[in-house]
């Protein structure tokens, strides 16, 4: 009877143990990649977007979100606009926020912060006119504005 309980607590405990192991695996597995989601995902559009980017005007019918957790840099999230080439109605967006368009420019992208509120976000607007698509990114940030561009 002894023997019967001893196997059963041993092969009880080898299954928890691989199921753990697959879990942990399963979980670790995607916790450092991009995720890349439509607004129909409601799990991961309600858990990933940034309020500002969910409540990002829609300049095209063709977009989709993609998070970046943020291991080793700051954590983003973004909105990509397919079939895009006119972000005017971004940028007043973003003028609404408080936000202000940096005089620099980062690998072509507009850079937008908030002048008084370091600590929070900082936007970055790239419009690829050849693959007509139009990118909005979040990114938390705590550095400080540089010079904000003349208008």
């Amino acid at each position: 009877m002894f023997l019967r309980i001893y196997k059963f607590i041993i092969i009880l405990s080898i299954t928890l143990l691989l199921f753990w192991g697959i879990f942990v695996y399963l979980i670790a597995s995607s916790t450092n990649t991009a995720t890349v989601y439509k607004e129909t995902e409601r799990y991961n559009y309600y858990s990933l977007t940034y309020k500002e980017i969910k409540n990002a005007p829609r300049i095209s019918q063709h977009y989709y979100f993609e998070s970046q957790p943020g291991d080793g840099n700051a954590p983003s999230n973004a909105i990509i606009f397919k079939q895009a080439t006119h972000p005017e109605p971004l940028r007043a967006y973003l003028v609404s926020l408080g936000y202000v368009r940096e005089q620099r420019r980062l690998r072509g992208m507009e850079v937008w912060c908030q002048p008084n509120n370091e600590g929070t976000h900082r936007f970055y607007l790239y419009v690829n006119k050849q693959a007509k698509e139009v990118t909005l990114t979040s990114i938390k940030d705590h550095s400080p504005c540089s010079t904000p561009a003349a208008t």
